[in-house]
């Protein structure tokens, strides 16, 4: 019987490995066709680390942060959090802030170029998310999202050593941020 298993569970993950190979093709097609055409000529681009998105996406959602909350939140030193923000503040994108209650505590928020820069990206997102749904009928969207909202749910943080390395980059468009 312990035979049986092992070859349904080597059956299995043979399968599940040419699986998610097939789902790496679909998300490689995915990304040439939505990510790398060319930005037009007019829309300004500002480049971003993948650090400093995931700052952008954690202060978008807490508003207003002091720094050891925000390295917190963000699962790193409050010295990269600070360098982090740094780099956000000169490029125009976060704000410091002093707190009314206490001008000893400052606070990090979005900047306008920033808040401008989410809603661009945001619109972009959200065109991207009417294209993929547009070719499923009704159903098929149903099913389509509650497997998302499955993978969601399931899907584990890649392991340190698969991580990007620090520093490498993504480019973002600013379009109306200014």
């Amino acid at each position: 019987m312990q035979l049986l298993q092992k070859r349904s569970t080597k059956r299995t993950a043979s399968a599940i490995e040419r699986q998610s190979g097939e789902l790496l093709g679909y998300l490689d097609a995915l990304f040439r066709r939505l990510m790398l055409p060319r930005q037009p000529v007019e829309e300004q681009s500002l480049e971003l680390s993948r650090e400093e998105v995931r700052a952008l996406i954690l202060l978008r959602s807490s508003e207003r942060s002091i720094m050891t909350d925000f390295a917190a939140a963000s699962g790193i030193p409050l010295s990269t959090a600070t360098h982090t923000i740094d780099r956000l503040v000169r490029k125009g994108l976060v704000v410091r802030v002093r707190s009314d209650r206490d001008r000893r505590i400052v606070q990090v928020e979005m900047s306008e170029t920033g808040k401008k820069l989410h809603a661009a990206l945001r619109a972009k997102h959200q065109a991207m998310a009417l294209s993929w749904l547009e070719p499923l009928r009704p159903s098929e969207r149903e099913n389509f999202l509650n497997l998302m909202a499955k993978i969601a749910e399931g899907a584990k943080p890649e392991t340190a050593s698969k991580r990007a390395q620090p520093g490498s980059t993504a480019r973002v468009s600013r379009g109306a941020s200014e």
